[in-house]
């Protein structure tokens, strides 16, 4: 249901991990500053996805309390990714992520992205919603899997795969994409090609934001 992210050499995924700011991470040669921008629009991005969490968790059916449940620890806890971010990354800079963020936009890619997945989320159905939030999860348990054995002479990149290569992240993106499995089980053909090309097309904007942070894209017109 998912392949496109890992189904080939012209997958969505493959495409990723040739992106430079993945192998940058890997061979250390990213420029430290991309990597900050990365982390600054990481927290901004996490304040608006932890809203669709939240809000996809309260369009869970009735007669699935659990999903109610796992769904709406998984928005607290991407709310306190925020804090996570200023200790272990933003901390090798000196500076927080208040001082990062305040007057901070999210770059063009980065917020259609966030917009994308919030106006799904909020304005179809249960499926579209968990669609929607299913590529950030599948993503980076996908990247983190690959980049992990390879590591990084970077102590800082490496911390960062470490991160999302251990086995409670695993654990937390499995049961993600459990409950989209099953839900999409209940569905008939025409809706479950509609969670897919919703989650083509996040995967997709996953790949935009990377680009945008390798490149530290800006709003143009801006001074």
């Amino acid at each position: 249901m998912w392949s496109s992210v890992s189904g080939g050499p012209d997958s969505i995924f493959s495409c990723m991990l040739a992106h430079p700011f993945l192998t940058g991470l890997v061979d250390g040669t990213l420029c430290e500053q991309a990597f900050k921008f990365y982390i600054v629009q990481g927290a901004l991005y996490l304040r608006q996805y932890s809203r669709a969490l939240a809000l996809v968790a309260s369009k869970a059916p009735a007669d699935r309390p659990a999903w109610t449940a796992f769904l709406a620890r998984c928005a607290n806890e991407a709310y306190a990714e925020e804090d996570t971010f200023h200790k272990e990354f933003l901390a090798y800079y000196n500076t927080t992520v208040d001082e990062e963020t305040v007057g901070t936009r999210l770059a063009p890619s980065c917020q259609l992205y966030a917009t994308t997945i919030l106006s799904t989320v909020h304005e179809r159905a249960f499926y579209e919603g968990m669609a929607a939030i299913l590529p950030c999860f599948i993503v980076y348990l996908e990247v983190a899997k690959t980049l992990q054995p390879r590591g990084s002479p970077h102590l800082l990149y490496q911390k960062f795969i470490d991160r999302f290569g251990g086995a409670e992240y695993e654990s937390l993106a499995l049961e993600v994409v459990q409950i989209a499995n099953a839900v999409a089980a209940e569905l008939g053909e025409t809706q479950r090609q509609r969670m897919r090309a919703i989650f083509e097309h996040g995967c997709q904007l996953e790949y935009m934001f990377f680009d945008a942070c390798y490149t530290q894209q800006r709003w143009p017109l801006c001074g």
